[in-house]
């Protein structure tokens, strides 16, 4: 054993941070874990000290990094947003010294609208436990939005912008992340002044954080934005209207090339920096986004000047753009300086057939997952083209975690941790093996069966798509319904009958395995996951029953399949109250923690509730783009919408006209892509959906029943 020739390193003492987070995260090994800086050290090393584990860098921010790959991969800790398994955990220390392989230099996390559909119902307590999870994942590079409510009130202030105009200007948090990106302005507007103080404190303490453990904030660059009521007159330089986005009025666009830009762009960060107490090392912010209009604008010039003014705030500085779209423009792209230019590649492909290098003008970029647009539920992702993302096939500097909605597909993610740490192929059957021991502490045969089934179809998609395939019980009631959502890919691409046999495998092991599986939140959520999931194709397939049912004119089998339906929904509420982690009541108590007082409160239930529903107070293409598979929202929303329409039918089939219903049809455009939709406007299933915004329901904030039962019942 190599531990009784190890030399302390001299700064051992100095790595109080990664000390903390031993404690908080793995409190059992606070006295076992002993870290040592060598700034000369190119890889970081595991090794034995007694009883003791010795960790060693060039940094405290490997340091860390290096806890977690042994927690990951020698004691089988496994940390998720749908549970943890810390209690199977086995304290090894090893016989000799390893290696922790290399990650790379960027990797980065979060979209902007990461930062509303996601972690907007996270407050100090849990943004410290997902910044301890970055870290330990080799997470380097981190986007920080919240605060910039005060930043934007401060800054307005300065240009002599009026009061009462910043507080129609400013959004609720829960829209804020579609402000940044200069989409819209004001939804839930007025924010009370509690609520931007408290904002700021948070954007603060997050940075804090990232700093303390050795990771960096990316923070808000300036790229032109003003109120879209900004007074030309107030101003030297071109203000550019940028038109509607999904019906909002959007910001405009002071011309970056004008005379006035360099000097409110020094404004925006003097205010900046004063609101989070320190400068950045890399800036977001992206020109003309999703549809911006650019008019007589060069975007040469314009890159210049956005980067120049950058410059001149951080000297140094990195300016990260998002590639989304036709975005970056070639001509743009010819006006950032390579060198301190960052493209993030937002990557919704996730086929085996998957682009992994990209020309951007010599530009380094960031390999970016999408597998998740709005936050809706549903198992997906690419395991394929994560298991040979190797640094010999892809020139990425990093990889990023860019989901919209994070909070779901725990196999997925858990292979993304291992990809930005682990250069080379990853072998899927040693990788569930691994997975299994660490997400349950077993490696049961069953459940590796299970994943293989799961990592092979529904995790394998084979073609390209935005996300999941929709639960059908969330669309907007309709026989003809395929999918939920305007831009969704209604594509059956995998087996059902595969996630069934999944399912009952899950459960085979969980009978066998008894409490010593079934009490870990982590199974419970898995199983619950699958069951859900075999519910939702179960419906698929029962809404073309009611239709075939309804088209023939057959009121009694019309009755019969529709009941059917219904009583599918009912299954998934039951279903998905059994887990924590579909339970609305916690996610709102999350969003209302927020808030400082009771209306700050109110206001962000209000917002969260419209986001996850109508998105907009009227009814239009974002409808149910955020929708959510909450066991409350399966009883009083989802179901109730479906009750309405097929009672509807009902009477239509006894000769009594539907008159409550308008028929629209037409196509949207978004990033480039020009979909079709059709939009039913139907009074009392608006009114249903309008009321849930404000409706007092049951709300549940721990889990109830009993998933075994359930899950017998269903796959029997």
């Amino acid at each position: 054993m190599p531990s009784a020739a190890i030399t302390l390193s001299a700064t051992e003492q100095e790595c109080t941070e990664a000390h903390k987070l031993v404690r908080r995260v793995t409190p059992q090994y606070s006295n076992n874990i002993r870290f040592g800086v060598n700034p000369e050290q190119k890889s970081p090393t595991i090794q034995g000290l007694g009883k003791s584990i010795y960790i060693s860098a060039e940094n405290e921010r490997e340091c860390i990094r290096a806890y977690g790959y042994y927690l990951r991969n020698i004691a089988k800790v496994h940390l998720s947003w749908n549970g943890d398994n810390i209690r199977h955990a086995q304290f090894i220390v090893p016989t000799r010294i390893i290696t922790v392989p290399a990650a790379r230099p960027f990797n980065y996390a979060f979209n902007y609208c990461t930062l509303s559909y996601t972690t907007v119902t996270w407050d100090k307590q849990r943004w410290e436990k997902e910044l301890d999870r970055l870290a330990l994942n080799g997470v380097r590079y981190v986007l920080v939005t919240s605060g910039l409510e005060k930043v934007w009130q401060n800054f307005l202030t300065e240009l002599d912008y009026p009061q009462e105009k910043i507080a129609k200007f400013i959004p609720n948090p829960c829209y804020a992340a579609w402000w940044n990106m200069g989409n819209l302005e004001g939804e839930g507007a007025p924010v009370s002044q509690s609520l931007i103080e408290s904002e700021a404190e948070l954007g603060r303490f997050i940075v804090r954080r990232l700093k303390e453990l050795g990771m960096e904030p990316v923070l808000q660059g300036y790229v032109g934005f003003l109120p879209h009521d900004f007074p030309q007159a107030g101003i030297n330089g071109k203000l550019i209207p940028q038109g509607k986005w999904c019906g909002y009025k959007r910001p405009v666009v002071l011309q970056p090339t004008a005379p006035a830009f360099a000097d409110v762009a020094a404004l925006w960060y003097k205010h900046l920096h004063q609101v989070y107490g320190t400068t950045a090392v890399a800036y977001g912010g992206d020109l003309f986004h999703e549809g911006g209009r650019k008019a007589d604008t060069s975007l040469y010039d314009a890159a210049k000047a956005v980067q120049k003014a950058m410059q001149q705030a951080s000297p140094g500085c990195k300016w990260l753009i998002q590639a989304w779209g036709h975005n970056p423009e070639p001509e743009l792209l010819k006006g950032t300086d390579p060198e301190h230019t960052v493209i993030l590649a937002l990557q919704k492909d996730l086929t085996p057939r998957a682009r992994l290098n990209f020309d951007f003008k010599g530009r380094p970029f960031v390999w970016c997952e999408l597998s998740n647009f709005g936050g809706k539920h549903g198992m997906f992702g690419g395991m394929d083209v994560l298991e040979n993302l190797t640094d010999k096939n892809c020139k990425a500097i990093g990889i990023g975690l860019i989901s919209e909605g994070l909070e779901t597909s725990p196999l997925f993610y858990a292979l993304l941790w291992e990809r930005m740490n682990t250069p080379a192929p990853i072998k899927r059957q040693d990788f569930l093996v691994n997975y299994s021991k660490a997400r349950y502490g077993t490696p049961d045969k069953r459940i590796i069966l299970a994943l293989q089934h799961l990592a092979g179809n529904i995790y394998t998609p084979n073609k390209r798509r935005e996300g999941s395939l929709e639960n059908i019980m969330c669309a907007r009631p309709n026989l003809s319904a395929v999918k939920a959502t305007t831009w969704a890919d209604p594509t059956m691409y995998y087996k059902p009958e595969s996630i069934e046999q999944a399912a009952r495998l899950y459960l085979q092991a969980g009978k066998i395995a008894g409490t010593k599986l079934t009490s870990q939140p982590t199974y419970r959520y898995d199983l619950a996951d699958l069951c859900r999931q075999v519910l939702a194709d179960r419906a698929r397939a029962q809404l073309k029953r009611c239709k075939q049912a309804f088209d023939a004119k057959d009121i009694a089998k019309f009755t019969t399949e529709s009941n059917h339906f219904l009583s599918l929904i009912r299954q998934s509420s039951e279903i998905l109250a059994t887990s924590e982690f579909y339970l609305l009541g916690r996610y709102i108590d999350g969003a209302k923690g927020r808030g400082t007082t009771p209306e700050d409160k109110q206001a962000m239930e209000r917002n969260l509730r419209q986001l996850i529903t109508t998105w907009r107070p009227d009814i239009g293409v974002l409808n149910d783009y955020s929708h959510r598979q909450f066991a409350e929202m399966m009883q009083h929303y989802y179901l109730p919408r479906w009750q309405s329409y097929f009672n509807a039918r009902k009477a239509e089939l006894s000769g009594k006209h539907a008159d409550n219903e308008k028929i629209i049809r037409g196509i949207t455009t978004n990033n480039g892509e020009a979909v079709e939709h059709v939009t039913i406007r139907n009074k009392e299933i608006e009114t249903i959906e309008k009321g849930f915004i404000q409706a007092d329901i049951p709300m549940l904030t721990a889990p109830r029943g009993d998933i075994m039962k359930l899950a017998e019942s269903i796959l029997k």
